[in-house]
């Protein structure tokens, strides 16, 4: 049994060839997701059904389904005193110095692109778009697009009764073979919400 099979059997974490990884600390990922290589997934964090991850860092944070994040990405950046003695984390070693870090969340149907930074308690809405190097230091509301640093909002996908109907939809929930038997028309989103009515009012 290969190394890789053996990370599956034990964890339902799928990894691909060549990969360096770390899971620590009662770290959850779905057996529908993925990891790509070199991530480090720490501080009780989750992954939830077929989202992937193909190299960075992860402290507690909870990302939603179908979330694609790129290379070089931090999420739930630390933050480090600017006015103690010192900025170093030597000072907070002692549980009585000690704060739990926010949780970060990450919505679903998330694109996070290369050398993103996301700092700790940040909210990524669902649907929200992370252009590449933006360093996002604020909530980002479902559906946007930010870039920057600090990461400013420059649009949003859709129009907002769009939005709206996207998100009272929750069309991530919908098992991922009925979404492909149905012959969804994902390039279409007007068509595609239309059909996602019709399949949650058969399956109701």
């Amino acid at each position: 049994m290969g190394f890789r099979h053996w990370i599956y059997k034990k964890t339902g974490l799928k990894l691909r060839k060549n990969v360096d990884y770390s899971v620590r600390k009662k770290t959850t990922i779905s057996e529908l997701a993925t990891v790509w290589s070199q991530v480090v997934i720490d501080d009780e964090s989750t992954v939830d059904d077929h989202s992937y991850i193909i190299s960075g860092l992860v402290k507690n944070t909870k990302i939603g389904k179908y979330c694609s994040i790129a290379t070089n990405v931090t999420i739930g950046a630390d933050r480090h005193p600017t006015d103690w003695l010192s900025t170093h984390h030597f000072q907070y070693n002692d549980t009585d110095n000690f704060k739990p870090l926010k949780i970060t969340t990450i919505g679903n149907d998330v694109w996070i692109g290369a050398n993103v930074v996301i700092m700790t308690g940040v909210n990524i809405g669902d649907g929200a778009i992370i252009g590449a190097s933006a360093v996002v230091t604020k909530d980002v509301p479902p559906y946007a697009i930010v870039v920057g640093i600090p990461a400013k909002m420059i649009r949003y996908r859709f129009d907002p009764d769009i939005i709206n109907k996207l998100l009272e939809l929750k069309w991530w929930d919908i098992e991922h073979y009925e979404l492909i038997k149905n012959n969804i028309n994902f390039s279409n989103v007007e068509k595609a919400i239309e059909q996602i009515e019709m399949l949650k009012n058969k399956v109701a």
